[in-house]
């Protein structure tokens, strides 16, 4: 838990270190005359600047753990197994949604 709060510390450090880059880099095309340039890195700083601004401090990123019938994933309603993308399925006599294999087995 210590090394994840002290890698989201540092990427929020080099992220506000860039967004303090570009805007310099902005004003100085503004300066120059290259107002296209400034405009497109001034742009490239609000952006980086509102990540920085708008991220939640000090939360890991959570790993889904929930199992698939928690998550109300569909299932075959028949063997009871995950029914996944791509994967045929029909509904049964009972309109319940089975694998195509499990419909073609004998009861």
């Amino acid at each position: 838990m210590e090394l994840q709060e002290t890698l989201g510390d540092r990427d929020r450090t080099v992220r506000t270190l860039l967004t303090a880059a570009l805007a310099a880099v902005a004003i100085r095309s503004f300066r120059k005359g290259n107002r296209l340039r400034g405009l497109l890195v001034g742009g490239l700083a609000a952006v980086t600047g509102y990540s920085v601004a708008t991220a939640s401090a000090g939360e890991p990123e959570t790993v889904d753990t929930e199992r698939p019938r928690e998550r109300g994933e569909l299932r075959c309603a028949a063997c009871g197994e995950p029914i996944v993308p791509g994967q045929v399925r029909k509904p049964n006599e009972n309109d319940e949604t089975v694998h195509e294999a499990c419909l073609e087995k004998p009861a």
